[in-house]
């Protein structure tokens, strides 16, 4: 090795420019001509090609194999259909990918695309959807319960607040009547009291029962058939074609037409998802949503029909004596009803539903 005349190393040359080691400037310029390289291989890709949209849209459902399951179908091939097939949409029941509060969930994220399922269990996340259980608030039939949500101010006031938490609500539309399934038979509101009855955690519907006496059990519906069975709980309230679709009445033997509350159902998209969307693709979405609530309202008609009848040939179905149906109103009017109007967040809401039905009342 050669060696200088003082006998050392040869002088290398110097290793810092303006305090940086030569070797980290040159991979700080490498690095960033890489990254300049990078961007503009992107930026030209995508010169002239619009962004991809998701392809894949899950519609989550946890009843099965009834018409609220049969809805969710709709929804999921009218989403294909309007896309001309750039979303591929199907539906999953059975609670397949969740209960509804885990589902629910997953929509808010943004990893489930899309539900149909009743308003109240929303409400644990828009306590304002909760309102629509207000006891003996809704009329019946499947059709006009939709026609009332059209025209509610409470409604959109409803969509306003789901927006804020991450749910674009589409519309809503009706699924029908509820009556009491029991195991028990129940002529007069105190055979209700100290009963066990599963319930949709929403305060009416808790306060409700509540003021019946009823002893509330909050659970999915996917354990009611062995919470009955065993005996945990006496009974709870459905229409027609949930408990006969699902076999309630396997376990329960007794059906009192009590109209107490009516099931008001949402067709919700995952906000997230949906504000990714191109504006074409937003359409279709919310046109595939607008056209199943009509199927839906035809459907229903002819399930809760149809189920009813058929229940008719299998358990005891009764009517709740009207001076005994009056009192539960009396009741509720008392209870639910004015502690909610003294709610400072639900309140005002629960006024506005009440000028709802006087203006849906006088326009029928």
């Amino acid at each position: 090795m050669r060696r200088d005349g003082r006998g050392g190393l040869p002088d290398r040359p110097a290793r810092h420019v303006n305090g940086v080691h030569w070797e980290d400037l040159i991979l700080r310029m490498l690095s960033k001509r890489a990254v300049l390289a990078a961007m503009f291989a992107v930026a030209t890709a995508a010169i002239g090609r619009p962004a991809l949209a998701q392809s894949t849209v899950l519609i989550g459902n946890a009843t099965a194999n009834d018409t609220q399951a049969a809805v969710n179908d709709k929804f999921a091939e009218l989403i294909t259909k309007y896309s001309d097939g750039r979303l591929s949409a199907s539906a999953r029941h059975g609670q397949s990918l969740g209960t509804n509060v885990q589902m629910i969930a997953a929509l808010q994220a943004g990893s489930l695309q899309g539900m149909v399922f009743p308003a109240g269990f929303l409400s644990s996340a828009v306590p304002e959807l909760a309102l629509f259980d207000m006891p003996f608030l809704l009329p019946g039939e499947p059709a006009k319960i939709t026609a009332f949500a059209k025209q509610s101010k409470a409604a959109e006031q409803m969509k306003e607040a789901a927006e804020k938490k991450g749910v674009h609500i589409i519309g809503f539309h009706g699924i029908g009547p509820q009556h009491l399934l029991t195991k028990f038979p129940v002529n007069t509101v105190a055979d209700l009291k100290g009963k066990k009855f599963r319930v949709i955690p929403s305060p009416p519907r808790v306060g409700a029962y509540q003021d019946w006496g009823v002893v509330t059990r909050p659970m999915e519906l996917g354990e009611v058939y062995t919470a009955l069975q065993q005996g945990a709980i006496d009974g709870f309230a459905d229409p027609p074609d949930v408990l006969f679709k699902m076999k309630h009445f396997e376990v329960a033997d007794h059906y009192t037409i009590t109209n107490q509350f009516a099931f008001v159902s949402n067709v919700i998209v995952s906000k997230r998802w949906f504000d990714g969307l191109p504006k074409d693709l937003q359409d279709a979405v919310t046109k595939a949503g607008t056209d199943a609530i009509a199927w839906a309202d035809e459907a229903y008609t002819k399930a809760q029909v149809s189920s009813l009848q058929a229940l008719e040939g299998k358990i005891e179905v009764s009517e709740m004596p009207p001076a005994e149906l009056q009192k539960m109103k009396d009741m509720a009017k008392a209870g639910v009803w004015a502690r909610l109007a003294e709610d400072k967040r639900l309140g005002p809401t629960v006024e506005i539903l009440k000028e709802d039905v006087e203006r849906f009342n006088k326009g029928t």
